[in-house]
């Protein structure tokens, strides 16, 4: 989820917009300071949710949060990263992390806001906000990664 976010939910992608870290104009976009509490809070467990977000260069990133703890990113419909979420409800503020399996991973948290009809902003731990629609979750294939929806 790291390149979602990065890149992207992204995301959390939440990413949503842009992956953390990515370069140029993700670090143009100005983090709100302020989020209205409208609608319902951000869901207390992730644990079987998909969140979409959109780059600015319209990338379309989809990010699958397992039961098991794993979680999947499409870009575009494609397989495009995978690792390990956790949710720590009792950090203040709570966050939820990513650690992708690339080698040298850098765990990347997120303090999801408040929900406002099917859509959620998030921060990053560097200032990132990104704004991250939810999607119809759906189980990997045997062996393969599941589809992105293209629904909405």
């Amino acid at each position: 989820m790291r390149r979602i976010i990065d890149a992207a939910l992204a995301s959390l992608v939440l990413a949503a917009c842009a992956p953390a870290g990515q370069s140029g104009d993700e670090s143009a976009a100005t983090p709100e300071t302020a989020l209205t509490p409208t609608g319902e809070p951000a869901p207390e467990i992730f644990s079987a949710t998909a969140w979409r977000a959109v780059a600015e260069d319209g990338a379309r990133y989809t990010t699958y949060l397992d039961p098991d703890g794993t979680y999947r990113d499409l870009r575009n419909g494609d397989p495009w990263q995978t690792g390990s979420w956790t949710y720590d409800e009792g950090a203040r503020p709570k966050l939820l992390c990513f650690t992708p399996d690339d080698e040298n991973a850098i765990e990347r948290c997120w303090e999801p806001g408040r929900m406002s009809g099917d859509t959620m902003r998030a921060e990053s731990d560097g200032g990132l906000t990104i704004e991250l629609e939810r999607v119809d979750y759906e189980l990997p294939a045997e062996g393969e990664p599941a589809e992105d929806d293209s629904g909405a």
